[in-house]
């Protein structure tokens, strides 16, 4: 492959991840993206443990 061409795609995957980082920030500065809460302590929980880590109530 020419380094050019490899050059410029390298660009364009920088400027397509940079812009999905740009989006990602600012819809979380808007209030769009908001995590899970526990039910029981309102606390922040994670998407992919079906517990909260901070008080082990089921999600």
């Amino acid at each position: 492959m020419d380094p050019l061409v490899r050059d410029g795609l390298e660009v364009l995957m920088a400027v397509a991840v940079g812009g999905m980082l740009w989006a990602a920030i600012g819809r979380l500065r808007r209030g769009q993206i908001r995590p899970p809460m526990c039910p029981s302590c309102d606390r922040p929980a994670s998407r992919a443990s079906d517990h909260c880590k901070h008080c082990g109530a089921p999600l």
